[in-house]
């Protein structure tokens, strides 16, 4: 196409070829003009209805552009003009030109210079058509076209990740593109002159993977609040370039990497919220910068490092709060007290470590110190008393030590103390009696001793007065009726005496009341009945005597009763009934007696009823089965009669049921296979008679069953091997059981202990090698007959297991029994001793060994040419002459040896045989090791040469190994167990195996064995963090310290199996005991102040 060809007829998309096709064929002989456009902000195009109009202006420009003479420069002044207004319509969002042949021919792409060659211009002719055009393009460009602020394209870089949630959300969707300012948009504040000076939509789903570095753009901005607003990536280093932030808020969101220095350079930042994320590294520095700053949040990150003493400059901090950092480390600086405008400092859940600063007394305005549960050592500086603003002051869970100062007395606008799970020691101040607005006050689980100080008394306005697991003696003080706001007492572990003051019922708003274990004596005051709004009282563990009084059931709120291990006297009253809130009634271990009463059964909240170990009579109320939320019931050790109502099966929630111990007659309900909940099902010690019931199949998460001493008979119900729940004991001892053991017991693999002695049961016992759990199994005086399964556990299985079972054998393989392999009362024949005695008649030389004899210096004379010299100190004497006796030979018989092989003689076991003390005649202590039968003759051999052979490489001056079938250096099972224990050991003191503050570095177990051979008590073993639990997580922990003393015992072969450690932790896990402090000393006002 060429230029003659060019018509009025042409069409548009031929003059856009031809303007393509001219100005590429002409590029090269144009001469450059270089044309400034006026700059143009960034726009958008929301306006669509004339889009068909600027296509017929771009194509009326392609006509003029590449014809006419060089006549008039005005022409293509005005060219470029219409160039620029094209260049604004361009850069409109929304529908952009650059799809056109025109953004080809004149290259503008994001340029501000246009730089235009032509070869001739414009004829005159045209000029009047192109101003035309340019006045059109000017007006559509005022009437139709609206551009956003570049401000307002800044903001709406937080959209694209927010998707279709924009639309909905009541802030966003109010942020239109098509509006030439963001300054009525929601959660944005603009200035006079329409700049944005305040950005805040908290709460608000962006959904972003990372801030944009776009907003820096926003100059003037004053605020930035985007708090929860699901943003994620790093803090841009560019917002370090918004000069006139003041609130910087970022907290609640997903931020991770470390906080910028940048924003060391906002100068006017006063609020700064970086809180809840999951920031890293350290405190820079640089936001000692910040002189402007008041608040500075920080917590709840994965800050590391230390505090910078240089923060200690910005004296116009107010709040400043690091807790949640638990990598945060270091001493707290002492130039921290130089923020005298301080109110709240929080560091808790944090490695901090040192004293508290001395210069703290100078914070004179501050009002909150948050130092819980952190490392914090060394006694607390009096100085806090001169804190006189002070309202909350929380140390606890700490590692303080000394006494209590004084000096706090002077705290009169004090509301909290918090200061338990520490190490303080002394008396508690009576002067603390001066702070007068004390709220709550909390020094448990320390070891304060002395009486608690009267004047408390006068606390007025105290709600809460925790005094717990301390050493506290002397009696109540009855001025603490005085404190009529008072809602919760807890003075539980102590050594506390004297009796309970009678005036303590005029706390009318007493609401939770714990004495348990201390030494209190009397009675239990009848006055409790005036405190309406109690709704927990636990004595447990005193001297109690007398009578519960009636009065206390008439407490409408109470819910939780709990007076075990006392001497009460006296029986149930049928009162009990009014007390509709009970949800625990646990009485057990007094010396309560009568009936049981029927009343019980209107307790239809009561989930927890404990009568054991009293004197109570009569037969179970079948009224009991009317409390249909029961979850344990435990009566057992009374004198209860009678049968077991079977309406007691309609307690479906039941979890425990114990009645043994009693004179309960019949049979064992039907019933009881509608316990679909019960774990524990304990019936032991009765005269019930009667078979098992097959509904017992039912009972799907028992794990203990204890239906021994009873008269029950019949066979073992194949049922019971449905029970694969059954983990912990089946215990059918002592009763009149015959038949054959069920083949379905095998399903009970993870069984720990099976008794089934002292019945009639006969059979084979093959099955019980299918129960790879077991730890304990007793099968004596039954009428067993056949082969012991060939196991490793049947192999290490005492004696005393298998007696009066005269037809068990022993055999090779499991199947096939000897005849001279018969046990008789538990013995092989003599037969078979005979073959281990000759055996061990060989190995007369494993006592043959170097032995150095020493001897005192009594009757000997020593030779001067040796030149020796007598030895005067000590006890033993290690001087010349020494006598060197290379051999010792001991003679035994076969009769000495047999009479030593005795259950109480054994001590060691192993896979290849057990280990028994001998005595010979001669008085001499020797070890007879018994070897189980190996298959062939000539392994006994080999086996006994290697054992010789090892022999050689023991070395001691007093020591002679005996020798072991099998014998190696191989770490056994049992030393695994014991590093099992020392694993426990460290979790339950929360110290390390070997730590350098233990005395003469001493190993965990002589510590812990220390600790308790100096009668301290159990509790001080575990972390101080632990101590302040709950009692009930409490006395679980002591449990498994006993198990895991069991685990480090220096003899091996008292150390339990890894499978008798499970059942013990077990059975730890499943008890339900929730004794004394039922939670934590309330903290609510420090939980939002770290």
């Amino acid at each position: 196409m060429n230029s003659e060809k060019l018509s009025h007829r042409t069409t548009t998309a031929e003059v856009f070829s031809f303007v393509i096709i001219t100005c590429k064929q002409s590029r090269e002989s144009w001469k450059p003009t270089t044309v400034h456009a006026p700059q143009v902000p960034e726009l958008r195009w929301p306006c669509h209805h004339f889009h068909h109009h600027l296509h017929s202006i771009i194509a009326s420009l392609a006509l003029i552009l590449p014809f006419g003479s060089s006549e008039s420069r005005a022409t293509f002044w005005a060219s470029a003009s219409l160039i620029t207004i094209i260049q604004q319509l361009q850069d409109c969002r929304g529908d952009p030109i650059t799809n056109t042949p025109l953004h080809q021919v004149l290259n503008l792409q994001n340029q501000a210079i246009f730089v235009v060659q032509m070869e001739s211009i414009v004829p005159r002719s045209v000029t009047a058509l192109l101003f035309s055009m340019i006045f059109f393009c000017l007006t559509l460009t005022k009437i139709g076209v609206t551009c956003l602020s570049p401000d307002g394209q800044a903001l709406l870089s937080l959209l694209p990740a927010a998707g279709p949630d924009a639309k909905s959300s009541p802030v966003l969707s109010s942020w239109n593109p098509s509006s030439s300012t963001p300054c009525s948009w929601k959660g944005i504040t603009c200035s006079p002159q329409g700049r944005v000076i305040s950005l805040s939509i908290p709460d608000t789903f962006l959904n972003l993977s990372y801030l944009p570095p776009r907003l820096s753009s926003l100059s003037m901005l004053q605020l930035l609040n985007l708090s929860s607003t699901n943003v994620s990536g790093t803090i841009p280093p560019s917002f370090g370039q918004l000069f006139h932030l003041q609130l910087l808020d970022l907290s609640s969101n997903s931020l991770t990497g470390s906080i910028p220095a940048e924003l060391g350079s906002l100068s006017s930042l006063q609020f700064l919220f970086l809180n809840s994320n999951r920031l890293t590294g350290s405190i820079p520095q640089h936001l000692s910068n910040l002189t402007s700053l008041e608040v500075l949040c920080l917590q709840d990150n994965l800050l590391n490092g230390s505090i910078p003493s240089q923060l200690g400059s910005l004296t116009s901090l107010q709040q400043f709060r690091i807790g949640g950092n638990p990598y945060l480390t270091g001493q707290i600086p002492s130039q921290l007290g130089l923020l005298t405008n301080l109110t709240t400092f929080g560091a808790a859940a944090t490695g901090l470590s040192g004293a508290i600063p001395s210069t703290f007394g100078n914070l004179i305005n501050l009002q909150t110190l948050a130092l819980y549960d952190t490392e914090i050592s060394g006694s607390m500086p009096p100085e806090l008393g001169l804190c006189s603003e002070l309202r909350n002051l929380y140390l606890h869970m700490n590692k303080l030590t000394g006494s209590i100062p004084p000096q706090l007395s002077k705290l009169q606008k004090l509301t909290s103390l918090l200061l338990w799970g520490n190490a303080l020691t002394g008396p508690i101040p009576a002067e603390l009696s001066n702070c007068s607005s004390l709220v709550i006050f909390d020094v448990s689980s320390n070891d304060l001793s002395g009486e608690i100080p009267g004047d408390f008394g006068k606390l007025v306005v105290l709600e809460q007065l925790h005094l717990s697991d301390n050493s506290l003696t002397g009696k109540i003080p009855w001025q603490l009726s005085n404190c009529t706001s008072l809602s919760t007492v807890q003075l539980d572990k102590n050594q506390l005496s004297g009796t309970i003051p009678w005036e303590l019922g005029k706390l009318k708003v007493l609401q939770s009341f714990f004495l348990w274990g201390n030494l209190v004596s009397g009675t239990i005051p009848s006055s409790f009945g005036n405190c309406t709004e109690l709704y927990a009282l636990d004595l447990s563990r005193n001297k109690l005597t007398g009578s519960i009084p009636e009065e206390i059931f008439g407490l409408k709120k109470l819910s939780k009763l709990l007076l075990l291990g006392n001497s009460l006297t006296g029986g149930l009253p049928p009162s009990v009934a009014n007390c509709q809130s009970l949800v625990r009634l646990r009485v057990g271990e007094n010396q309560l007696s009568g009936q049981i009463p029927k009343e019980i059964g209107q307790l239809q909240n009561l989930v927890f009823l404990d009568l054991y170990m009293n004197h109570f009579s009569g037969s179970i109320p079948v009224e009991i089965a009317n409390i249909t939320v029961l979850e344990l019931l435990d009566v057992h050790n009374n004198y209860l009669t009678g049968e077991i109502p079977s309406v007691i099966g309609e307690l479906e929630n039941l979890e425990q049921l114990d009645l043994s111990r009693n004179s309960l007659t019949g049979e064992i309900p039907w019933s009881f296979g509608n316990f679909s909940y019960l774990n524990k099902l304990i019936l032991n010690n009765n005269v019930l008679t009667g078979p098992i019931p097959k509904s017992i199949r039912n009972l799907q998460k028992l794990t203990l069953l204890d239906l021994s001493y009873n008269s029950l008979s019949g066979g073992i119900p194949p049922e019971i091997g449905h029970v694969t729940s059954l983990t912990i004991s089946l215990d059918l001892s002592y009763n009149s059981f015959t038949g054959e053991i069920p083949e379905s017991v095998s399903a009970l693999t993870q069984l720990q202990s099976l008794d089934l002695s002292h019945n009639m049961l006969y059979g084979e016992i093959k099955v019980l090698g299918s129960l790879t759990s077991l730890t304990s199994l007793n099968i004596s005086y039954n009428n067993f007959s056949g082969p012991i399964p060939v196991t490793p556990f049947f192999r290490t299985l005492s004696f005393n297991s298998y007696i009066q079972n005269p037809g068990l054998c022993q055999s090779i393989d499991g199947a096939i029994c000897s005849s001279s392999l018969i046990r008789k009362n538990g013995l092989k024949s003599a037969k078979t001793i005979a073959l281990i005695t000759v055996i061990l008649a060989s190995v007369t030389i494993i006592l043959i060994a170097s032995w150095i004899l020493v001897t005192r210096n009594h009757g000997y004379k020593v030779e001067k040419t040796l030149g020796a010299s007598t030895s005067t100190s000590g006890t033993e004497d290690f001087s010349y002459p020494w006598t060197f006796i290379p051999f010792q030979k001991v003679n035994f018989s076969i009769d000495s040896i047999l009479d030593c092989l005795k259950d109480e003689n054994v001590i060691g076991k192993g896979c290849s045989g057990v280990v028994y003390k001998a005595e010979m005649p001669n008085g001499e202590l020797i070890a007879v090791k018994k070897l189980w039968k190996a298959s062939k003759a000539d392994e006994i051999v080999d086996s006994f040469a290697a054992e010789i052979q090892i022999l050689g490489y023991i070395r001691h001056r007093n020591i002679v190994r005996l020798i072991e079938y099998g014998y190696s250096m191989n770490i056994t099972e049992k030393s695994d167990v014991y590093s099992y224990g020392v694993v426990l050991l460290e979790i339950l003191s929360g110290r390390s195996a070997v730590e350098s503050h233990v005395a003469d570095g001493q190993h965990i177990v002589e510590w812990v064995k220390r600790k308790m051979g100096s009668f301290e008590p159990a509790i001080s073993i575990l972390d101080t963090k632990l101590q302040g639990l709950p009692d009930q997580m409490v006395q679980e922990m002591l449990q498994t310290l006993g198990i895991a003393m069991f685990c480090v015992n220096s003899s091996p072969s008292e150390r339990p199996t890894m499978k008798e450690v499970v059942a013990l932790l077990m059975e730890v896990k499943s008890q339900p005991e929730e004794m004394g402090k039922t939670s934590q000393p309330l903290i609510k006002q420090s939980l939002n102040q770290n």
